[in-house]
């Protein structure tokens, strides 16, 4: 065995932390290091307004953070429930620690913790589709354009706006707002990105998840989900759903019909493609 891949092999995998507030304070000089391109300015912002209520899983290792995942969080209405959710953004890993494993450990902890938080899904805007699809992401939508009049709205008239059109998006709140208009402030004089990139979602929770749909007609179907990564979501789920509701319930045993077999990634697809959709979040 090559002398590299046995350093590899035996190299030990630092223990993921979750960073308390000063912490998180501390991964700038990481996110500088990966992400060049972004301007003093947008750092600045970023590092003033979204790191006080988001959070990041990282590893320490030779005395500096070496790579990290932040957890933005989001108010998603989702057919007119309200739902937390977070937007995946910031993941990084310095180039020399890369190949290690560092990634994944920390994507698996970090959607394992938000199945145990009960959240339905997540969801992120990919610099590479390579990198999720592992993990069972899958494109959702676009980015989404408001018209220039929508966002000129309070946080109400968009909401309203919004729930007019789309069956899942971000909720307006006085914590949205501020945050964005931190952000344009930001982007004053920067040049704007030729094309945004679509996003991509997994669901973490089945059950939740699949509250949050519904049918013209009453039915039920008998699923059996496979996901490598939440033991939670393996397994057989009874979903009944209506035009008003839909409930689901995780088994202990297996029907005796089974109506889908499918992997998470390949659920999340089914589900999502019922939605209309309206993402126009950048961080």
């Amino acid at each position: 065995m090559p002398a590299e891949i046995r350093e590899l092999e035996e190299h030990e995998m630092p223990e993921p932390m979750l960073l308390t507030k000063e912490e998180r304070q501390k991964t700038r000089t990481l996110y500088q290091t990966v992400f060049s391109e972004d301007s003093q300015k947008f750092v600045d912002f970023y590092y003033e307004y979204k790191i006080r209520d988001n959070q990041i899983y990282a590893l320490w290792e030779d005395e500096q953070y070496v790579s990290m995942v932040h957890l933005n969080p989001y108010t998603m209405i989702v057919n007119g429930y309200e739902v937390s959710s977070n937007y995946i953004v910031a993941v990084a890993t310095l180039k020399d620690y890369r190949h290690r494993g560092y990634m994944r450990l920390l994507l698996e902890t970090a959607l394992q913790q938000m199945a145990a938080d009960k959240m339905p899904f997540t969801f992120l805007m990919p610099a590479s589709e390579s990198i999720y699809t592992p993990f069972d992401f899958v494109w959702i939508s676009p980015f989404t354009e408001l018209p220039m009049r929508v966002t000129h709205l309070d946080a109400d008239g968009q909401n309203r706006y919004l729930a007019s059109r789309y069956q899942l998006f971000c909720k307006r709140d006085a914590r949205y707002m501020e945050n964005l208009k931190a952000e344009h402030l930001a982007e004053v004089g920067e040049a704007p990105m030729d094309e945004m990139p679509p996003f991509m979602a997994r669901i973490t929770n089945v059950e939740q998840m699949l509250r949050l749909t519904s049918s013209r007609e009453e039915k039920t179907i008998w699923l059996h989900v496979k996901d490598e990564v939440i033991e939670e979501n393996n397994g057989y789920f009874c979903w009944r759903m209506g035009s008003n509701s839909s409930k689901a319930e995780k088994l202990e045993e297996v029907p005796v019909q089974i109506d889908l077999e499918l992997t998470v990634g390949e659920l999340t697809a089914m589900i999502f493609e019922s939605f209309r959709i309206c993402l126009s979040e950048v961080v």
